[in-house]
């Protein structure tokens, strides 16, 4: 009895896709629709705007299925071409002259207020932090933190090695608890 397409791997799926591209494609499509949207919210994408970025995305993977390789994992190679469709969206943006706001949509996963105004100091706060931080360390961040990749996978995407990706995971997590801790000692 033939495996279904969606018992794969995503690895094998991606190598399944130059073969039978509709089919096994939108297996990966599916299973990846829901945390890339969530990875590009995180990464500051405008609401408006994101649906369009995760398309393009797709796109962009689907005509370059031909190039992945056999050694290399699906998921670090599409949040690597969503972070560069992301960069792309931003270099444009800013050739506009559009005012750059970041808008960061991290939820904080253990609130640390009780009220509801504490809550919105503490998640302001840790916008501010990560606005602070460079572009690709929050990249860096959020794909470890949030999009359940590997150290090694996100230094990869980011171009870092992996022992630069923990110092710098270290630094981030330091200070976004240094731009919190005063609402801490409030509370």
């Amino acid at each position: 009895m033939p495996m279904a397409l969606r018992d794969l791997g995503d690895e094998e799926l991606a190598l399944r896709a130059r073969t039978e591209p509709r089919a096994a494609f939108g297996v990966l499509f599916e299973r990846y629709r829901g945390p890339l949207h969530s990875f590009l919210l995180r990464q500051g994408a405008d609401d408006s705007r994101v649906d369009d970025l995760f398309q393009q995305a797709f796109l962009k993977a689907f005509r370059a299925i031909g190039q992945f390789r056999e050694d290399a994992r699906f998921k670090t190679w599409l949040y690597t071409i969503a972070a560069n469709v992301l960069a792309d969206e931003r270099r444009v943006m800013a050739r506009r002259a559009a005012p750059a706001e970041l808008r960061e949509t991290m939820a904080i996963a253990e609130p640390i207020a009780a009220d509801r105004a504490e809550r919105a100091e503490a998640l302001d706060r840790v916008k501010e932090a990560l606005g602070q931080i460079a572009p690709n360390h929050r990249l860096l961040f959020t794909l470890c933190r949030f999009q359940g990749l590997r150290i090694a996978e996100a230094a990869a995407v980011v171009g870092m090695t992996p022992a630069a990706a923990k110092v710098t995971l270290f630094r981030i997590s330091k200070r976004i608890g240094e731009h919190v801790s005063p609402l801490k000692e409030r509370i």
